[in-house]
């Protein structure tokens, strides 16, 4: 097992079974399936770009949704506007979670990055 070519090279400890790691919960049902969840993670975005308080729906976009160019700011105050908002730091941290646990916000996210130079509130 790796465990134990790992003891004989390193010093180690056992911990038991790993419950979390990288902010994934790692949940194991009575079958031995293995789920992994990062609900936590989810809720500490939704706090830190104070969107707690939002409604959920169950897709990213809606069908037919089309993002353009044209949606950018373009007149100064409005540019200013956009810069406080935290854009590219919320997709960011979305990333991550379409690496681990949530693939299906892949296309989304890919969508919105184009935005990332000048986004506008569409975006």
């Amino acid at each position: 097992m790796a465990k134990s070519q790992l003891e004989s090279s390193y010093e180690i400890k056992d911990l038991g079974k790993a419950k979390l790691i990288l902010s994934m919960h790692i949940n194991r049902n009575l079958l031995g399936d293995v789920t992994l969840s990062q609900y936590v993670y989810c809720e500490h975005l939704l706090k830190q770009f104070n969107m707690d308080l939002c409604l959920s729906v169950t897709i990213s976009l809606p069908p037919g949704l089309v993002l353009l160019v044209e949606d950018c700011p373009f007149i100064p105050n409005e540019v200013n506007e956009m810069k406080n908002m935290p854009f590219c730091e919320t997709l960011g941290s979305l990333m991550w979670l379409q690496v681990a646990t949530r693939p299906d916000l892949a296309y989304s996210i890919n969508k919105l990055t184009c935005f990332t130079y000048n986004p506008g509130k569409t975006h």
